[in-house]
Order: structure tokens, then sequence, then C-alpha cells
């Protein structure tokens, strides 16, 4: 009889113990995995919008002319004897009634409200008509800020009025200021010319690679110049004055700022 009770007894305990190791275990590693999955996902989605919230890159972007221009003299590049006049007014549509210096500004103002909706950084050299800034001065905005790409919006002028197109300038390749940003510029101004004239449907004309622009031989950043059209031209004139289009003109030179970024 008790052996019996002493069986029983030990069972009883081995039972017991089991009983209460099982009911300890099981809810302690759940808490585990549960807290550890829960982490993994916060530091995932904070990761994703950290990723979301970094800036791209800093544009630069330069309307082109000034309400009054400055016959004063600068050299053409860092060092050299040839200069030139330090900023120019630049030309105006004769049916559209708009300056040059007035359209560039319009259509830089509405590009930059259009990249920093895209995430980019962006300074603009001027925001107002009413300034007086040379072209070395405007190339040495970018370089101090040590931009991604200078972005110089302008508009072409001719006296033959059935002339249209739009086209892009940077350096040649044997520029003696700034040869080493040629490929970069080339790049940069290959991708918005392209988009530019696909999103807006004016015609291409080319670019223009010449060592006789101040604005870009004084830049240590790519650089580009944009004609946007020929406000000579009766047609370019009032397309490029109209608000709506304007939007499209924006839509283009941001699809090749973001190709020269991609490729």
């Amino acid at each position: 009889m008790k052996k019996i009770i002493t069986f029983i007894m030990i069972i009883s305990l081995i039972t017991g113990c089991s009983y209460f190791n099982k009911k300890e275990a099981k809810p302690t590693n759940n808490k585990i995995v549960s807290k550890t999955k829960n982490k993994k996902k916060s530091n995932t989605s904070e990761e994703n919008q950290k990723q979301e919230e970094q800036p791209k890159h800093l544009i630069v972007i330069d309307a082109g002319h000034q309400a009054r221009g400055n016959n004063e003299k600068e050299p053409i590049g860092p060092g050299s004897t040839t200069t030139k006049p330090k900023v120019a007014s630049g030309t105006a549509g004769k049916w559209s009634g708009l300056n040059e210096y007035e359209l560039t500004l319009q259509i830089s103002l509405k590009l930059k409200e259009a990249l920093l909706k895209e995430n980019y950084q962006v300074i603009m050299v001027r925001e107002t008509n009413n300034v007086n800034i040379s072209n070395s001065e405007r190339a040495k905005i970018a370089n101090d800020s040590k931009c991604d790409a200078f972005i110089r919006i302008h508009a072409n002028g001719s006296e033959n009025t059935n002339v249209n197109g739009a086209m892009t300038i940077c350096q040649t390749s044997s520029n003696p200021y700034n040869s080493n940003l040629y490929e970069q510029s080339k790049k940069l101004s290959n991708c918005i010319l392209d988009k530019y004239t696909e999103k807006t449907g004016i015609k291409k004309e080319r670019v223009w690679e010449t060592d006789t622009m101040s604005g870009i031989n004084w830049c240590q950043v790519p650089v580009t110049i944009l004609e946007l059209g020929y406000m000579s031209n009766k047609i370019e004139d009032l397309k490029l004055a109209d608000v709506n289009f304007q939007t499209q003109m924006v839509e283009g030179i941001i699809a090749g700022i973001n190709q020269y970024f991609e490729e």
C-alpha cells in the first residue's frame, strides 16, 4: 500500500511540474516573438519614411537677364583679357508684348515650385526683375552652393521671323576654364533639350557647344542654358507666353533633369 501511495505522489509531482513549465514557457516565447516582429516593422517603416524625406539633388535656377542691362565689362572667364558686358536685358516678344527677362522669371518660378514638390533642393539666382547681377556673379552663386546642376533659362530672338525651335548651350571639350565639366554639361544639355522638345512639341534645334558664354565659362558645376524658343517667331512667342503651355514647358524641363540624374 505504501508503494502505491508513493508511486501516485511521484506521478502527481512530475505531472504538476510539466504543466507549470508549459504554462509559463508558452506565453513568454510568444511575447518575445511578437515584440521582435513589431520592432522590425517599425524600423522598416521609419527607414522608408526617412528615405522619402531625404531631399534630392540641389538645383540652382538662373532666370536669364534682368530689367536693366549692365554694359560694364567683365572678363569672359577667370583670368581672361577678353571682356563682355556684365549682363543684358534680353529680347522681347513682338506679339506677346512680354520681355525676355519677364518670361524667364515666370518659367523659373514655376520650375522652382515644381522641383520642390519633387523633393529637390532649389536656389534661385533671382526672384525679381529689379536686380543687378552679372553673368560671372550668377555663376558664383552656383559655384558657392556646390549644386548638382545649374539651369539657366533664356529665350531666343532672330531677325528672321520664320526661325523657330529650342536649343541648349554648353561649353566645348576644349574650354580653357572648365573643360573638365564638358561631359556632364553636355549630358545635362541633351537630357533637358530632348525631354523639353518632346513634351512641348517645339522643334529641336541642337546643343550648341561654345566658349563665348561668360555665364558658362565662370562655372565650376555642371551647367546648361536652355533657349526656350524664339520670341521673334509669332507662333512660338504666343505659345511661350501662354500660362497653360508654360506648364508643359516646366514638365519637360523637370523630365530632363530627372533623366540626367537617373542615367
